[in-house]
């Protein structure tokens, strides 16, 4: 039907991230705005409206739903797709070239073409169930989900799956981007999806990061 977009996707990266990381954020907010796209024409294909919000940040302190406070210090969040019923919080990871997995020690490794090793520390952590926390917070309580894309070129290792990033219950998959195309997220939205809560939406909307860099 349709979906209301909030923020633009890799703003931060694009806006101060190019002096710190250079060609990665460069290619960090390239990612972000493919993901940012395809999200939107998936969700367009949906017969209810959604609320879509890019790059998310200052998560200090947040408190809500009966919880302690949560800080996620400087990670953002880059997109969230948010309904009346849950939320979808998806992390873009423009790997490039090469095949993701872990390595002899378990740790997260990009193989590259080339045959070096490229150590990928997001996928030894848990920084997705902190992600998750944040909006379930600032949803007064609504569960949802958590997922992160890579690019296409980006091949996956069965053994991604044993990531620490992904773990039941704390965590998310890993997946192509090729997956958002392919309705793969349509399961997590199984039925109709009622309207958001304008509260909830404005909640979230406070994080804006365009928002932040333009006061």
């Amino acid at each position: 039907m349709s979906v209301t977009v909030h923020g633009t996707p890799g703003w931060s990266l694009s806006d101060s991230g190019g002096a710190k990381y250079g060609s990665d954020a460069r290619r960090g907010a390239f990612h972000e705005r493919q993901v940012a796209r395809a999200l939107e024409q998936w969700l367009n294909t949906r017969p209810e409206h959604f609320h879509l919000f890019h790059d998310l940040e200052r998560f200090d302190q947040v408190r809500g739903a009966g919880m302690k406070p949560l800080s996620l210090g400087s990670a953002n969040i880059d997109h969230v797709v948010l309904t009346g019923a849950t939320w979808l919080v998806i992390d873009a990871k423009g790997c490039g070239a090469g095949t993701l997995g872990l390595d002899q020690d378990g740790k997260g490794a990009l193989l590259k073409p080339d045959g070096t090793l490229v150590p990928q520390r997001w996928l030894d952590d848990r920084r997705s169930y902190s992600r998750g926390g944040i909006i379930y917070r600032l949803t007064g309580g609504i569960q949802g989900g958590t997922a992160w894309i890579v690019p296409d070129t980006t091949l996956l290792d069965p053994s991604i799956q044993h990531a620490l990033c992904s773990t039941p219950g704390k965590g998310g998959p890993v997946l192509p981007m090729r997956a958002i195309s392919d309705g793969y997220f349509n399961r997590h939205f199984p039925a109709l999806q009622p309207a958001a809560d304008p509260a909830h939406i404005e909640a979230l909307a406070a994080h804006l990061s365009i928002r932040h860099h333009q006061s």
